[in-house]
């Protein structure tokens, strides 16, 4: 149960990319450790700039995950479409549902 504890991390939203699902202001839990599955949310280190942006996994490739923001504006979310596939050595942790 305690290392259970330690994984876990609370996580405040910033943003309307994941519009409807998670709304800017929003404050969530999250998971280090588990490996994501198609249709989960994670944290991940955006991989051109020095920050870290909450997006759904849509695809899992052999040479990363395509991950894609809920919101369904066309401009409402940098995900990637705009910066391409991530490794999954950048995810940082799972949205707890």
């Amino acid at each position: 149960m305690r290392v259970e504890t330690l994984n876990r991390i609370q996580v405040r939203i910033h943003g309307d990319s994941m519009w409807p699902t998670l709304k800017d202001g929003d404050c969530v839990e999250a998971i280090k450790g588990p490996i994501p599955v198609v249709g989960d949310i994670v944290i991940a280190h955006h991989p051109m700039k020095k920050m870290t942006v909450i997006k759904r996994v849509k695809r899992i490739q052999s040479d990363g995950l395509f991950l894609e923001g809920d919101n369904p504006d066309p401009i409402g979310s940098e995900d990637s479409h705009n910066f391409g596939l991530v490794p999954t050595s950048s995810i940082i942790a799972i949205i707890d549902d």
